[in-house]
């Protein structure tokens, strides 16, 4: 199956941060390079009190990491070696803290990250928070968020138990049109608990992206249109940060 991956990724600061005075602390990162795309979204804990810090450097390292992976050759098939991940994560992390004078857990995240080349992809995560495909026309689940027994407690990047309770899903593209990453915010909207699936809203974010022209322009359309849902109607469901994620398998020829 043809078509070339799009990408869209936005994060907006929760209305209870708005309300206190602190930044966001959800951070995205995208990189295309190499024959690889790589997405990945972070969302800072609220106990930690320089969260942002933390997301911002496990985005960043995460992209490194995967798209050095697959350059090297180490990728091929969407292997990846959780271990190898997390310590990337935490060397970054540990640099970051030197930097800023700050403990490691002062910069607490979760981490979310999906890559896809011509033929496979690859997802993991650390923490809450969900991963979602679209497969064949039909919504389905890469990773699930990971609460334990209380909706308000997870994992994150600087946890004992970071490498264990890591989820990491790979497979071949073929069906797949579209990944959608978001944070535990995101997912108030986005995503049913209980039932343990993808609101049907996914499908059309994942068609407004595909759907849309392919001729360069600094700011389209569709980012528009996708900006604006999260601003007015996703953000709306929580007074936590929301961000997101989204590549999708476009269904317009360049240039169209």
């Amino acid at each position: 199956m043809g078509g070339r991956w799009r990408e869209f990724a936005y994060q907006v600061r929760g209305k209870s941060h708005v309300l206190d005075g602190k930044p966001g602390q959800d951070r995205f990162r995208y990189e295309s390079r190499s024959g690889v795309q790589v997405l990945c979204l972070a969302d800072g804990a609220g106990s930690a009190k320089l969260a942002e810090h933390g997301a911002q450097a496990v985005v960043a390292a995460g992209c490194d990491f995967i798209v050095d992976l697959f350059e090297s050759g180490r990728g091929w098939r969407g292997n990846l070696d959780g271990n190898a991940l997390h310590a990337h994560l935490i060397e970054k992390l540990n640099g970051t803290a030197a930097r800023i004078g700050c403990e490691l857990k002062d910069l607490a995240s979760t981490f979310l990250c999906v890559a896809v080349t011509e033929e496979f992809f690859v997802a993991a995560q650390i923490g809450d928070g969900v991963i979602g495909a679209e497969r064949d026309g039909e919504l389905e689940l890469v990773t699930l968020p990971d609460n334990g027994e209380f909706p308000n407690v997870t994992t994150f990047v600087t946890s004992k138990n970071a490498v264990p309770s890591m989820q990491i899903t790979k497979g071949e593209l073929d069906g797949y049109n579209g990944f959608i990453l978001m944070s535990d915010g995101t997912a108030e909207s986005l995503y049913n608990y209980e039932r343990r699936v993808l609101a049907r809203a996914c499908r059309t974010l994942f068609r407004i992206i595909s759907d849309a022209p392919t001729y360069a322009v600094a700011n389209p359309a569709y980012k528009k249109e996708l900006k604006r849902v999260m601003d007015l109607q996703i953000r709306e469901g929580t007074d936590d940060d929301c961000s997101i994620g989204i590549l999708a398998r476009s269904t317009r020829v360049v240039g169209a």
